[in-house]
């Protein structure tokens, strides 16, 4: 097991029904304190190592709150660089369900294939993008930019989802508007990700763990500082006194969406559905933006600093504070504290499942899988 730990995720069953959701977590959820003591810059150059899942966001996460702390302000187009990379990363991650995880609850081979070379196209990006500088560091040599052209790559990652994911051009998909068109691509078939939404609906598990659960709101730095310092909010966090989401669902939308939540609430389909969204709408948004790299700004000191990025299971916060250059504390509070917090949205979810055993652990396994957690978990039906 590595740094990052596991989830236990016990169901008790009878009577063809959930009685009982248990969530228990090995995540090390205060591990970032290793970096104590340690040179910032150092920090910024293993953190992400040290944290592999996610890295990019990590490590975007974390330049920014440095940056907060030290009361610097990088470039649009530095911050844009960074952005996009994020993206990208969140493209890889979101497919790695669709093309790995889908295909086994159709009993078909996942497709290895097109995931290594969502992988290739993610690291040519990621050097043609950057041309082999690291922009997550402090202002240096990562803050050089020089003219790059990517599209030939994003032409390319476009195609690869027209094929293994869409059956049409991504922007295409976009353009579904209503449930019966909808309905139409899902009866095609023509992708593993249509067949497994087709799955879901001839199960009538559309609404599979719709419950009621608010969206994480935007927090404030200054929030964050004061929720930060107990160590008890980093492992169960909770926002005024209620479990909070961060998912894709919390912040994808589309006209498609927003009619199938209207029907379906936070359910398994809409959450399904979000993810493909997701995916789409990454795709179209990987070219940087034009311009210079301007001169790094100096902004009020703000020590302890935060970082903050959407990566790609939900909001990822960092919090640093310095001494002298040095770290003398550094949290991070992960997605995956939120959405699968005890009491939580997958305990909340589970715990309306019904049916006999072997349909509440597919079940299960769907709507974990939908919510997504960054760590391996045992799911124990008892």
């Amino acid at each position: 097991m590595g740094i990052e730990g596991s989830l236990a995720i016990n169901l008790e069953v009878a009577s063809c029904r959930v009685l009982r959701v248990q969530i228990g977590s090995s995540r090390p959820v205060h591990a970032a304190r290793i970096f104590c003591g340690k040179d910032i810059q150092e920090v910024l150059q293993t953190l992400p190592v040290v944290f592999s899942i996610c890295g990019t966001a990590q490590a975007c996460a974390a330049v920014r709150a440095c940056e907060q702390a030290l009361g610097m302000r990088p470039s649009p187009q530095i911050e844009d660089q960074r952005a996009c990379l994020v993206r990208m990363e969140n493209l890889r991650e979101q497919l790695w369900r669709i093309l790995l995880e889908w295909p086994g609850f159709l009993e078909e081979e996942p497709d290895r294939q097109s995931m290594m070379l969502t992988m290739a196209l993610q690291r040519d990006y990621r050097a043609e993008l950057t041309g082999g500088r690291n922009p997550f560091l402090l202002p240096g040599d990562g803050h050089v930019l020089e003219s790059v052209d990517v599209q030939d790559l994003v032409t390319q990652l476009s195609g690869l989802l027209e094929v293994v994911v869409f059956g049409m051009p991504p922007q295409r998909w976009l353009d579904i508007s209503d449930i019966e068109e909808f309905a139409t691509w899902v009866g095609s078939g023509q992708t593993p990700a249509a067949r497994t939404l087709g799955l879901v609906m001839a199960q009538d598990w559309r609404e599979l763990g719709r419950c009621h659960m608010e969206d994480l709101p935007a927090l404030e730095s200054e929030q964050l500082h004061r929720l930060l310092q107990d160590d008890a909010f980093v492992a169960q966090p909770q926002w005024l006194g209620s479990c909070r989401e961060t998912t894709s669902c919390t912040r994808v939308e589309s006209q498609l969406l927003q009619q199938l939540r209207d029907r379906y609430g936070n359910g398994l389909l809409v959450r399904m559905v979000a993810r493909l969204t997701e995916i789409a709408q990454l795709s179209l948004n990987l070219l940087p933006a034009p311009g210079e790299t301007g001169p790094v700004e100096l902004a009020g000191v703000q020590n302890p600093g935060i970082g903050q990025v959407a990566a790609a299971r939900g909001q990822l916060v960092h919090r640093v504070e310095l001494q002298e250059g040095v770290v003398s504390n550094y949290q991070i509070l992960a997605p995956t504290e939120w959405n699968f917090h005890p009491c939580g949205l997958v305990a909340t979810g589970l715990a309306t499942l019904k049916g006999d055993e072997s349909q509440i652990t597919k079940q299960a396994r769907l709507l974990i899988d939908a919510i997504d957690p960054c760590v391996g978990y045992e799911l124990i039906i008892s």
